[in-house]
């Protein structure tokens, strides 16, 4: 059996002559086991495989390419390597050989397919990345989610190389062609922190306390300084419109100068990173996202408003079409809020938050029938409180069916405002099933939701996992390039 070995290791290794296999294999192997170097032939409980050597040379700790471990298989009779395994694991080990893809056969489970890799003596840690269809849809869905767009073809200029590593820097930290990755990384969380301080300073700009009366925008009749005052609550009766809405109130005075000049910066950082990302922007992609899209309209928003204010904003408010225009300015800077959905384009940096939209977008359907299941009864309970309601006074319980969806999607929340109540007895029995329904059916999805979210979680952990040992590796090698001993690699290891 001893020359069999030789055979098998001399057609893997493929490093002695015909005529020294031939030599070797006397009378135990025919010629034919050994006229094509190229392959081996292996049977499979009656299939036959040929698997390439060049394949196989791959993975030189695997039972493919141990020549002592296929001697004892070798069948003159059906000159192959036999072995009494499942030809459909079998092929399942192939796949991963060939294609680095673990496709797990239908009827079987993926523990099976393990023992048969680790029967073949597949090497861990050639197996640890390997996805199967299901990790493979969900690697999918991840990869939509990040939007990353495909390096330019090898052979382009430097021009274009330049600009995809400059685009890679300022939208994908993590991404596998991103260089100088911490400082790509500050960068988005400086873009995060800018997006939350500018929804800090618009909510702080909207309080009465951080305003004052602008001069420019008094009504003619309150044209006398002595009248001006510096806080709007103490304004308002100064200005005459305690009796008129808000709004009248709000287009006459300003943020603080400190707070709208932050503002202006805010603005004009995001302005700015526009404008890089529509310039370094290698290919359409990026124009299918709403994110981008929420980018443009608000920057277009916030230079409108701005020409807009230094234009009308100057002069008093004595017409009603300068009052429009101030509309107008109100509701272009509530456009504004708009850029919170900034936060997005770096989901990627915040595992969370990916795999939770990741999870909503797999429960739509779940959702959906949860709104149609909460409009139903909202229905059902609403009619129900208003029928029973008649025998109330005018003014005391639900007044009518329309307060009652409101009062009906408050109770089955379980929020209760306590604006609308019923006041009789058939009021309080359809509100006890209200409430009760309504935990009963908000309750019904959560472990759908809950069971989506686990899987979405599991695979992010896997795929970064793999990701930091695939940065790890490349670090490695970048240090033994360079020079550094192993003394130094060792101590890199225990600091990791």
């Amino acid at each position: 059996m001893s020359d069999v070995a030789a055979v098998a290791s001399a057609v893997i290794n493929m490093s002695l002559s015909n005529e020294d296999l031939k030599k070797m294999t006397t009378n135990k192997v025919e010629d034919n086991a050994v006229k094509d170097l190229h392959f081996l032939h292996i049977n499979i409980s009656g299939q036959k495989f040929i698997v390439s050597n060049q394949l196989i040379k791959g993975y030189p700790h695997s039972k493919f390419a141990s020549p002592h471990l296929l001697a004892d298989h070798w069948i003159e009779e059906l000159n192959a390597f036999y072995f009494d395994r499942d030809p459909a694991l079998f092929n399942a080990v192939l796949n991963i050989l060939r294609y680095n893809v673990l496709n797990v056969p239908s009827g079987y489970d993926k523990e099976l397919v393990m023992e048969e890799i680790n029967f073949w003596n597949v090497p861990k840690e050639d197996v640890e990345g390997v996805q199967d269809d299901e990790e493979l849809r969900l690697e999918a869905e991840f990869q939509w989610l990040e939007n990353r767009i495909p390096p330019p073809p090898s052979g382009s200029s430097k021009f274009l190389e330049l600009r995809y590593k400059c685009w890679c820097f300022i939208t994908d930290p993590l991404g596998p062609y991103t260089e100088y990755r911490r400082m790509s990384i500050a960068y988005a969380v400086f873009s995060i922190v800018a997006v939350v301080l500018y929804m800090i300073l618009y909510g702080i700009g909207t309080s009465p306390h951080y305003r004052v009366i602008d001069e420019h925008a008094l009504p003619a009749l309150y044209t006398n300084k002595t009248e001006r005052t510096t806080n709007l609550d103490s304004a308002i009766d100064n200005l005459g419109c305690s009796q008129m809405p808000k709004i009248s109130c709000y287009i006459r005075t300003t943020p603080l100068l400190w707070i709208t000049y932050s503002k202006y910066a805010l603005k004009f950082v995001f302005i700015l990173e526009t404008l890089i990302r529509l310039i370094l922007c290698p290919g359409l992609a990026y124009f299918r996202s709403i994110i981008t899209w929420i980018d443009i309209v608000a920057g277009i928003g916030a230079l409108a408003a701005f020409a807009i204010e230094i234009v009308v904003v100057t002069k008093e408010i004595v017409g009603e079409a300068e009052m429009h225009l101030h509309y107008i300015v109100i509701c272009l800077q509530s456009i504004q809020i708009l850029r919170i959905f900034k936060i997005f384009q770096y989901a990627s940096l915040i595992d969370g938050l990916m795999v939770m939209m990741l999870t909503l977008k797999a429960c739509l359907k779940e959702l959906f029938l949860l709104v149609m299941y909460l409009l139903i009864a909202m229905f059902i309970f609403a009619t129900s409180v208003s029928f029973l309601e008649l025998q109330s006074e005018m003014g005391v319980g639900v007044p009518d069916c329309v307060y009652g969806y409101w009062w009906a999607i408050i109770t089955m929340t379980t929020v209760g405002y306590g604006d609308f109540y019923p006041s009789t007895v058939g009021g309080y029995f359809v509100g006890v099933l209200c409430a009760i329904s309504g935990i009963i059916l908000t309750a019904l999805p959560v472990a759908i939701i809950g069971s989506h979210f686990n899987v979405y979680w599991e695979h992010n952990r896997k795929r970064r996992r793999l990701l930091f040992a695939a940065l790890k590796k490349k670090h490695k090698q970048k240090n033994i390039s360079a020079g550094t001993t192993t003394s130094d690699i060792s101590k890199l290891n225990s600091q990791e």
